[in-house]
């Protein structure tokens, strides 16, 4: 095996019998390690300036770059290396190791085996000394590099952790995954390891804490249920045996667990049976019209109210459209600043939850649009960012049998070996009404079946929903936390006409909204506006009637807002219990 010369996983710098001998200088640090990883492809002086002095170069970049790489020469010298050099090229620079090896270049080497196992991949991981670029200051390194880096320090350290699993090591599995697995990991594939590993030496116990944690920091963070891995682990644990064979890729999310599998399984009454995956249920429609959307257009906005599933879908279509875009497929988390995939060709890049930044938002779209005509963007918010090319795609409730459908499937999760009666269908089909086909509430009700019978659950939340909802879950915390973002968001004659409108027994018209709703501070001309813009935040739906275009606020949205908002000092308005249909 060829000697390591220079390191770079950890502090950057000379490697010699386990030391690592450093520049002192920031800037020559820097320099070093960014040649150390080109791994003697040679660096255009461009890409070295835009990384080593970023956002602030100096009067003469090419002139202070030469003088950094004479300096750097000066340093080897002085460190009495003699094989690794920096050599000039005719536009860049690059280093040459003489013989020897980078441990970035050792890592890849040992990881990529085809023969690799547990005991070939940790010693990879091995060769990790800490965060790459250890002592390079922030404003001298790539910190995009720097993340694929440790992507791919996680990814090997899955694989050994799998690897050590279906060898028998389950304890090893554990120690391997359980820095994946940190208190704010949203790392499935190394949970289901985890939850996997645990009950293989006994834990159960530990094994279900870990696969409720996890599902709680999805629902809030992501807005998404547990995937398919994850699922399948979890079942292990509950039944100790494999679960029944379900369809590959990232399933569950938002109230949506998987696609349903045409296999006959099926209850007394017709219904699938709850243990049944049902991936993408009741959003099939929607994903085929947003797939031939992403495929024409460069610019897609998925609108809908809080908790609708807006994310789950995006995540969805991350997964079933890779193969249509050889460019590459980038899902951006909440608050992570926007970068197109680094592929090359037809590329997808889809931001999730942008409604607190949609001013950044907007600039990041305009931006990377402009640069890559060959990108398309999807974006999930509760309102369009309003730019020029932009297609809205409005995703609305769940129709009344695929929300039952959810309902049973989720409370057989809440509650294993549950099973529905002839006699309990009423009860569910009321449960589902008042949930209104959003699936956020679907499976707060659900879940809300380990502590109530299901006749006095579904009794509870027709006297007072939104009490039965309000933050007791994490389905129902995404969706209040949701709706209070919208609040906040709205002027205050809207919070009002919100309220107002939120009052009224059933469906409205805008004959109807400027009659009722024109008191002050409202004034009659300025109702229609502000309807409008109630609608462009997802608060309140248009439809479709024999009576023309008509208005309504989702039952759980509208029992939250009552709940939450009405306040005295908004005027005098009819009061009203949930709505008739929900009755």
């Amino acid at each position: 095996m060829n000697r390591v010369s220079v390191g770079v996983l950890g502090a950057v710098g000379l490697m010699r019998d386990g030391v690592v001998l450093t520049p002192s200088a920031p800037l020559l640090r820097a320099l070093l390690g960014q040649l150390a990883v080109s791994a003697g492809t040679p660096l255009p002086s461009a890409e070295l300036i835009r990384v080593v002095w970023q956002d602030q170069p100096p009067r003469d970049p090419k002139g202070a770059l030469h003088l950094a790489a004479c300096r750097l020469r000066a340093w080897l010298r002085g460190a009495g290396e003699t094989q690794v050099r920096v050599v000039t090229g005719s536009d860049g620079y690059h280093l040459d190791l003489g013989g020897g090896r980078t441990d970035l270049e050792l890592f890849r080497s040992e990881a990529s085996r085809s023969d690799a196992t547990s005991e070939t991949l940790t010693a990879a991981l091995g060769l990790w000394r800490g965060r790459p670029f250890d002592n390079v200051p922030d404003r001298r390194s790539d910190s995009r590099m720097i993340e694929a880096l440790l992507a791919e320090q996680d990814s090997v350290t899955r694989r050994s952790a799998r690897a050590a699993l279906d060898e028998g090591q389950p304890h090893l599995a554990i120690r391997l995954v359980e820095r994946l697995c940190r208190a704010d990991s949203l790392d499935e594939e190394a949970h289901a390891i985890l939850i996997e590993a645990l009950v293989a030496t006994g834990q159960q116990g530990a094994a279900a804490v870990t696969f409720d944690r996890i599902r709680r920091r999805l629902a809030v963070e992501l807005g998404i249920e547990p995937g398919t891995l994850l699922r399948q682990a979890h079942l292990r644990c509950l039944t100790g045996s494999d679960p029944p064979d379900t369809v590959q890729g990232r399933g569950g999310g938002a109230g949506e667990p998987g696609r349903q599998t045409d296999d006959g399984n099926h209850g007394e009454h017709g219904e699938p049976m709850a243990d049944v995956p049902t991936r993408l249920l009741g959003r099939e429609r929607d994903h085929a019209g947003l797939a031939a959307l992403v495929r024409n257009r460069r610019l897609v906005t998925v609108i809908g109210p809080p908790g609708i599933g807006k994310s789950r879908l995006c995540a969805e279509l991350a997964v079933r459209e890779t193969g249509h875009f050889s460019g590459g497929v980038r899902v951006a988390r909440p608050h992570e600043s926007l970068s197109a995939p680094e592929g090359t060709g037809p590329a997808l890049l889809i931001a999730d939850d942008c409604d607190e930044r949609l001013g950044e938002i907007r600039a990041d779209v305009e931006r990377l649009t402009a640069s890559r005509p060959d990108l398309t963007v999807v974006i999930t918010a509760r309102r369009p960012l309003g730019l020029s090319g932009e297609v809205i795609w409005s995703l609305g409730p769940l129709d009344l049998d695929a929300g039952e459908r959810l309902l049973r499937a989720r409370a057989a999760e809440a509650v294993p070996g549950l099973a529905f009666g002839a006699d309990d269908r009423p009860w569910v089909q009321r449960l589902c009404a008042l949930a209104d086909g959003v699936p956020a509430i679907i499976e707060s009700l659900a879940s809300l079946m380990r502590t109530f019978p299901l006749k006095v659950l579904a009794e509870q939340a027709e006297r007072d929903l939104g009490a039965l909802i309000d933050d007791v879950n994490p389905a129902a915390a995404r969706f209040t936390a949701g709706l209070d973002q919208v609040w906040q968001g709205l002027s205050s004659t809207q919070q009002i006409m919100l309220v107002r409108t939120a009052a009224f027994p059933g469906d409205f018209g805008l004959h109807c909204a400027v009659a009722e709703c024109a008191e002050p501070p409202l004034e009659v001309g300025s109702v229609p506006g502000v309807l409008a813009a109630l609608v462009d935040r997802g608060c309140v739906l248009p439809f479709e009637s024999a009576m023309g275009r008509r208005y309504r606020l989702l039952v759980p949205v509208r029992a939250m807002v009552l709940r939450r908002f009405r306040r005295p000092r908004m005027g005098r308005f009819p009061t009203a219990r949930l709505p008739a249909r929900a009755r």
